[in-house]
């Protein structure tokens, strides 16, 4: 016996037609209730869980920024700023700003001054107002 395709079809729209004309549930229940929030206490406790245990975790290995310190940071406008790191056996000056990070030189590594030194006696402030005479001269 040969069936026609679209009968196949028909049948099978028929069966949840069916289901429509039937009357709906009364409503939520307080069983219900439990469950959705039951469910979404478990989502939750899920997240709290999982930021717990990547906290101390810690960092991925090899994505670790321990090979690369921030010495000082200075703001030199509203939206950009002079850092100062320190890579390996050197620092390096780095301008950054919205989009954009440029080094502005390689120093060799040095002992920080105390704060309580004044600006003229501070080799940083020194060794920046060289590298700038001499970058505006050429």
């Amino acid at each position: 016996m040969r069936v026609a395709p679209w009968t196949i079809g028909a049948a099978a729209l028929a069966v949840p037609l069916q289901a429509w004309s039937q009357d709906p549930p009364a409503g939520l229940g307080a069983g219900s209730l439990v469950q959705v929030f039951a469910g979404l206490g478990l989502v939750l406790a899920l997240v709290a869980g999982a930021a717990y245990v990547m906290r101390r975790i810690g960092r991925v290995p090899g994505l670790s920024n321990h090979a690369i310190k921030t010495l000082a940071a200075a703001a030199v406008g509203t939206r950009e700023r002079v850092v100062l790191l320190e890579v390996g056996q050197s620092w390096i000056l780095v301008g950054v700003a919205p989009g954009q990070v440029r080094g502005i030189a390689t120093l060799p590594k040095a002992e920080l001054p105390a704060a309580g030194d004044s600006p003229s006696e501070q080799p940083f402030v020194q060794l920046l107002q060289r590298f700038t005479e001499r970058r505006n001269a050429s």
